[in-house]
């Protein structure tokens, strides 16, 4: 039965004690794995907090925090804006379950009153073969991204015939699936219209040392979406890759 448990602050001995360690499927005894991403547009830095279990700090935007191992339970997870005294949202009942992976995704804007989160969960278990455990999460606010597709292809040889990897509604997750190991152009749609596309080049995927993969699609921030000529990506998301062993790295339209 699910421990649930109220907010408070967490010692940094606690935090040592369930400290995350890389390299592997699996998580201490009767601990699961939580990191934040932030992606608010107009945040700095986003920590997260939940009694007994964890702090986790997000660091800018567009990035991922560290990982670290609570123990198993439903948390209701408080989001505090670096700086800030109080929190701007508590995101409820977030699971943390053994030799899974819980990330916490932030989004909207502290500004405009609409930054909150959601948590999704991904199972931390080696696939088969050749393959890569891989989930989508549209982590998007906008109009334009309300549902996304995306597809992983042969660098240059556009979408063509080829069905979408997974189709996820704004502030959730597709089912985890199996993907061979390989070099992909990753092309996200609206339905309709392109909205982001790595270019030709590819994404090599998975990264380096990991084989649990999750491709977060964030909103780009006003900079990030400009057109290029005014030195933006001309595109109304970035993407970030994060894998099971705490790696990271945030994709540009056109940028690989």
């Amino acid at each position: 039965m699910k421990r649930y448990l109220i907010i408070s602050l967490v010692g940094s001995t606690l935090l040592g004690l369930f400290a995350c360690s890389n390299n592997n499927n699996s998580t201490p005894p009767f601990t699961g794995a939580f990191r934040l991403i932030d992606g608010t547009t107009d945040s700095t830095s986003i920590s997260a907090s939940a009694t007994s279990g964890f702090t986790s700090v997000g660091g800018n935007f567009d990035s991922a925090g560290s990982t670290v191992n609570p123990p198993e339970g439903s948390y209701n997870v408080q989001l505090t804006e670096s700086g800030a005294g109080s929190p701007f949202a508590t995101v409820n009942n977030v699971s943390i379950d053994h030799n899974n992976l819980t990330t916490l995704y932030t989004y909207g804007t502290l500004g405009g009153g609409t930054a909150n989160g959601f948590s999704v969960e991904e199972n931390l278990g080696a696939p088969s073969g050749n393959n890569f455990t891989f989930q989508f999460v549209n982590d998007t606010t906008q109009t334009a991204t309300t549902t996304l597709d995306v597809y992983l292809v042969t660098p240059g040889a556009g979408i063509g015939s080829s069905q979408p990897v997974a189709s996820v509604k704004a502030g959730a997750a597709s089912t985890a699936t199996g993907v061979p190991a390989g070099t992909y152009e990753v092309i996200v749609t609206n339905g309709v219209t392109t909205v982001y596309d790595s270019g030709s080049t590819g994404v090599v995927l998975p990264n380096p040392d990991s084989n649990v993969i999750q491709i977060g699609a964030l909103d780009a921030n006003a900079a990030q979406a400009a057109p290029v000529a005014s030195g933006g990506d001309d595109s109304p998301i970035t993407l970030i890759v994060i894998d099971n062993n705490g790696g990271e790295k945030l994709h540009l339209n056109g940028n690989g």
